[in-house]
């Protein structure tokens, strides 16, 4: 990633100016040529900065950012007689007025840099820095940036770090949606989300500082494990279901439940995280569109309005993938999924329910996928969901206080993802980085992200219970 002195390369067209020379210093002759070391002279006597020639092919290769008083500081020695025959006085003038503005600009960045730093975005008394925490590796990779495994070095806590790219939020035209998810995170806390403690800025990156989750997410075991038992996914749902009864309590639609966005502590419990696209419920939502194919509501992809269901309905899409191993609709693009969905409503059968899997898991499940809003379980509020006959003497209480053990306890040796999949940002995101982060120099481009900044190190730690609304579990 560049600095604040990062300087866009000269153009081809240096290149061509460069070969144009030759043609042009042959056409000119002695006389071109005795004017030039004429004027050579007498600049050598006040300057002694390289020829304009050797000058100028140094500003073309350069790719970081330089001082002009580096480039003026090495001797004149380096000229070559004949590369300073081969350039007219009409070029060289050209070349020394690019100098001249080069050197301006080289000079307003760097009044930018300062007045930046003087600014009340980023300034040194911050409660909370990059540099308070030891980043350990990185343990997945989001749509702005990566997701680090770090430990504060104070209390030696372990947490999890999302870094988020400022250029690639503002290349995506995402401000709204990262500021709306830390937000959303710092109204809502318990023991089924993946909650947050602090959040901060630097001049390139935003910092989320979340809960560690050892276990991986559970896309990464649904690879491994292909399917899971019925009490496993029983288990897994109801993990999932609390997390989504508070936030529908606090009003909040997710809008993003898949796999990849459920994640397991050591002891096998599962929160839900990445609130990137959760929304707070409002009657007319018919355009918010946004989530992942596969587990999308049709109401969602039909741009229609929506509500709480929509998130039961990628629940009742887990449930069938743990069930019978892939998703009720497939496609390659959005228009095939919808396609599919529009078509035919799909349902378990009788005859595809795995041995060992009781009728009333199929028949749970199959209420969630219910393509219309109304016919789907929990449409009429989330206690539907708790009076199904699957969950019947179900012990919410002691879930929702982790007293009962978990059926599928992840590795505990290892922290659980697949290091395949970690990758630094990809080529398109490079570029478009590289595209924006000149932008980042704005005051006005920066003030996008006023109030992102979150501190918890002054709270009080207390009991989580005593921070939630009162739900009858």
């Amino acid at each position: 990633m560049y600095g604040l002195n990062y300087r866009i390369p000269h153009s081809r067209q240096d290149s061509y100016q460069v070969q144009r020379v030759d043609k042009s210093s042959i056409n000119q002759g002695i006389q071109g040529t005795q004017m030039i070391h004429n004027d050579r002279s007498r600049i050598d006597q006040n300057d002694h900065s390289p020829s304009p020639l050797i000058h100028g092919k140094q500003k073309f290769s350069v790719q970081s950012s330089q001082s002009t008083s580096a480039n003026h500081s090495k001797k004149t020695s380096l000229s070559k007689p004949k590369q300073t025959q081969q350039i007219s006085f009409l070029n060289y003038l050209m070349l020394k007025k690019e100098d001249e503005e080069q050197d301006k600009q080289i000079i307003q960045h760097q009044q930018q840099k300062s007045s930046f730093q003087q600014n009340n975005y980023f300034t040194n008394d911050l409660q909370i820095q990059r540099n308070m925490f030891n980043f350990l590796y990185v343990i997945g990779v989001g749509g702005f940036g990566k997701v680090w495994k770090v430990e504060q070095k104070k209390s030696s806590q372990i947490y999890a770090l999302k870094e988020m790219s400022k250029a690639l939020i503002i290349a995506k035209k995402s401000v709204n949606s990262v500021m709306n998810e830390k937000n959303i995170l710092s109204s809502l806390k318990h023991p089924y989300l993946v909650n947050i403690y602090y959040a901060f800025q630097d001049r390139e990156n935003l910092f989320l500082i979340l809960d560690y989750m050892q276990g991986g997410d559970l896309r990464y075991h649904i690879g491994r494990m292909r399917r899971f038992s019925e009490d496993q996914t029983r288990f897994f749902m109801a993990c999932i279901f609390l997390g989504l009864e508070y936030m529908h309590s606090q009003n909040v639609l997710h809008r993003d439940i898949k796999p990849e966005n459920l994640v397991l502590d050591k002891n096998g419990y599962i929160r839900i995280t990445d609130l990137g696209i959760a929304r707070v419920l409002r009657p007319e939502n018919a355009q918010d569109t946004s989530g992942t194919p596969g587990y999308m509501a049709p109401e969602v992809m039909c741009r229609q309005n929506h509500s709480f269901s929509v998130d039961y309905f990628a629940l009742g899409v887990i449930g069938y993938e743990f069930m019978l191993g892939k998703r009720p609709y497939t496609g390659r693009s959005r228009k095939e999924i919808r396609d599919q969905i529009l078509a035919k409503q799909i349902q378990i059968k009788r005859s595809e329910i795995p041995e060992s899997w009781s009728l009333e898991s199929a028949d749970f499940i199959n209420r969630l996928i219910q393509r219309k809003p109304s016919n789907r379980l929990g449409f009429n509020g989330a206690q539907e969901l708790r009076q199904h006959s699957w969950f019947k003497n179900f012990p919410w209480q002691k879930l929702y206080n982790k007293e009962l053990k978990a059926p599928f306890i992840p590795n505990q040796s290892e922290d659980n993802f697949d290091a395949r999949q970690i990758s630094i940002e990809n080529e398109e995101n490079g570029e478009l980085i590289q595209q924006n982060i000149l932008m980042l120099r704005r005051n006005s481009i920066q003030s996008q992200f006023n109030g992102y900044d979150l501190d918890n190190f002054t709270q009080k730690s207390e009991p989580i219970k005593q921070q939630l609304n009162n739900i009858n579990y």
